[in-house]
C-alpha cells in the first residue's frame, strides 16, 4: 500500500495543481501523502455538497478548506473520476468579480 501512496500522491497533488490554474477558486493545495487540503477563497460548503450529490464523499474541514483523503489503496481511475467531480463541480460556481 505504501508503495501506492508513492505513485498516487504526486499524481493527485500535480492534477490539482493543474485545477488550480483552471480555476480561481482554488487558492492552495497542501497536504501530506494522500491526506490533502484544497484551500478555496470562498465557502467550500456548497462544493462539498454538490460533489456528495455526484458521489465524490470529501469533507469540508474549514469554511473554506476542503479535505481530500483517499484510502492507501487507491486507484488511478479512482483519482480520475474524483478529480474530474472536482472539475465539473469548480467549474460550475459562480464567478467572483
Amino acid at each position: 500500500m505504501l508503495a501506492n501512496v508513492g505513485r498516487m500522491a504526486p499524481y493527485l497533488f500535480e492534477r490539482l495543481e493543474a485545477l488550480k490554474k483552471k480555476h480561481p477558486v482554488i487558492k492552495e493545495v497542501r497536504g501530506l501523502g494522500l491526506m490533502i487540503g484544497v484551500e478555496l477563497n470562498q465557502a467550500g460548503g456548497p462544493v462539498y455538497e454538490r460533489c456528495l450529490e455526484k458521489g465524490l464523499l470529501i469533507n469540508c474541514t474549514h469554511e473554506t478548506t476542503l479535505r481530500l483523503m483517499p484510502a492507501l489503496n487507491v486507484t488511478k481511475k479512482q483519482a480520475d473520476f474524483a478529480l474530474g467531480v472536482l472539475d465539473e463541480v469548480l467549474g460550475a460556481l459562480p464567478r467572483r468579480t
